[in-house]
């Protein structure tokens, strides 16, 4: 019985399915690395910090909550701008009519 059948999938499947992602995976990151390079890099540096063990030392644990903040500071501020955009986009509006949960 194979996965399409709603059984388990085969061993020849599964690795099948794994070198498609793995064919996929080099691709992107070759595109990356051509497209990209300062991009490619800081993801290279940040894999190899995390897989060093870099997140369980004292500067790791520094660096990741400062960016967690920073990141998270970030979102806020577009959220806030897009509700900004989006009341100047309603309230400019010539024709008076209301959105249909304003009442």
């Amino acid at each position: 019985m194979s996965a399409a059948e709603g059984g388990e999938p085969s061993a020849g499947e599964v690795l099948g399915a794994l070198g498609d992602a793995a064919a996929q995976l080099g691709a992107f990151v070759s595109n990356m690395v051509d497209e990209q390079p300062g991009t490619a890099l800081v993801a290279a540096l940040a894999a190899g910090f995390i897989a060093g063990g870099g997140l369980i030392s004292p500067v790791g644990a520094r660096l990741t909550a400062s960016t967690i903040r920073a990141t998270l500071g970030n979102v806020a501020t577009l959220v806030a701008l897009d509700l900004l955009r989006r009341a100047l986009e309603d309230g400019g509006r010539s024709d008076g009519s209301e959105s249909a949960g304003a009442h």
